[in-house]
């Protein structure tokens, strides 16, 4: 299921952009479902990660479409952000909050169509990647290449991120199941290690960027070997 996200204040282009986005799905055989806000502060309170793109006007009243972006990406970097204007300057401006594209107002189905395919390979590419966390009762969601590493600490996961740090009840077991396949090691029983943020390893320690860990030395001859392979037999 697509889940799309509208905000849009103005009720006929609201109407509109419902019917060609429905139209667009049909054809393409996408299962999708579109939640549509009146006002940014409305979309922000609803916000825990349930979206794979949202649509943003600019010029919504209240908080603006750009400050309701700013707000958005300080918790989901990774959402698809597609800005509706009227005028082009404004949609420039949206590549500071990392906006996939813009789409000029009034819609015009043509336009929709040609820039879908693109989003839909994105969402596919970036659903493989993704991780969402419920920490402290708020949902963050992250992709997989932020991820410095995990750290297990009673009965607790903290994932370490390039934003911060997230804390949910889990193992490392599961952890470990699920992010192998990117490149994910442990380097000792607490700490699983993102390979692509490694930059170093000296004694018993690796750099992993701006941190560095232990490693422990039962796992320090295999973590050496998987990151020799990773980094393709050069180390």
């Amino acid at each position: 299921m697509l889940n799309i996200a509208l905000v849009e204040n103005d009720n006929t282009d609201a109407e509109l952009f419902t019917d060609i986005a429905s139209s667009y799905f049909i054809d393409a055989k996408v299962e999708f479902h579109i939640d549509i806000f009146a006002a940014g502060e409305e979309f922000l309170d609803a916000y825990q990660g349930q979206y794979q793109i949202v649509f943003m006007d600019i010029e919504l009243d209240g908080i603006n479409g750009m400050n309701t972006a700013r707000k958005l990406r300080e918790i989901d970097n990774n959402v698809i952000l597609i800005f509706l204007t009227n005028l082009a300057h404004y949609a420039i401006a949206g590549y500071e909050v990392n906006a996939t594209d813009y789409i000029l107002k009034p819609l015009q189905e043509n336009a929709f169509r040609l820039k879908m395919p693109k989003v839909l390979a994105q969402i596919q590419q970036q659903a493989k990647k993704t991780i969402t966390v419920l920490s402290k009762g708020q949902m963050h969601t992250f992709s997989t290449d932020e991820l410095y590493y995990v750290e297990v600490l009673s009965h607790r996961l903290y994932y370490h991120t390039l934003d911060g740090v997230y804390d949910v009840r889990g193992t490392m077991s599961d952890a470990e199941t699920s992010l192998y396949k990117f490149d994910f090691r442990r380097c000792n029983n607490s700490y699983l290690v993102n390979l692509r943020f490694v930059t170093g390893i000296q004694g018993n320690d690796v750099k992993v960027g701006p941190h560095v860990l232990s490693i422990s030395r039962p796992r320090k001859k295999e973590f050496i070997n998987e990151l020799t392979n990773y980094l393709g037999g050069q180390l």
